[in-house]
């Protein structure tokens, strides 16, 4: 990997840690899409969240794992608003049984990241926790600055170029 395309795997990587939630792209059983935004942890690559089966993406996620994840850059922040930083993650998400002894250390990990309502949360019983596991990354930082990213943990880029 050249030294370029390494400093954006790392700018990549600093850019989704600056996020406490992400914006959730999710499909119900006919296809019919639907935006939203969960908080949300990530732990050896994973995303992960928990969301109440009231909520439209819960549902929609129990009955077609398919996601896409969503940051983006805030507009105020940004020197163009027609290449605001971003990147988007195909991800398959599962349910993490709450008698699963990973689930208590997510739980407390998205607690320590999100403070007390997580307290309150964890005793709801329509909550579920959710793991997002990345199949590939869309990463953009700038007009003719495009990358792909796949393989294990998202490991692997290349620059997008014109066809």
């Amino acid at each position: 990997m050249t030294q370029d395309l390494h400093q954006t795997t790392e700018d990549f990587e600093q850019f989704i840690t600056g996020f406490r939630s992400v914006i959730l792209a999710t499909s119900d059983a006919s296809g019919s899409p639907e935006a939203s935004y969960a908080p949300f942890i990530r732990h050896e690559g994973i995303f992960y969240i928990f969301v109440s089966e009231l909520a439209v993406h819960t549902r929609n996620l129990l009955a077609n794992p398919q996601a896409c994840l969503l940051f983006i850059e805030d507009e105020d922040k940004t020197a163009n608003i027609f290449a605001r930083k971003r990147a988007t993650i195909r991800a398959q998400a599962s349910e993490i049984s709450r008698s699963d002894s990973e689930a208590s250390i997510i739980l407390d990990l998205l607690e320590a990241a999100h403070g007390n309502t997580m307290q309150l949360l964890r005793g709801l019983s329509d909550f579920h926790l959710l793991a997002l596991t990345p199949s590939e990354a869309s990463y953009t930082a700038g007009f003719g600055k495009a990358y792909r990213l796949s393989g294990n943990s998202l490991s692997q880029i290349e620059q997008v170029r014109k066809r």
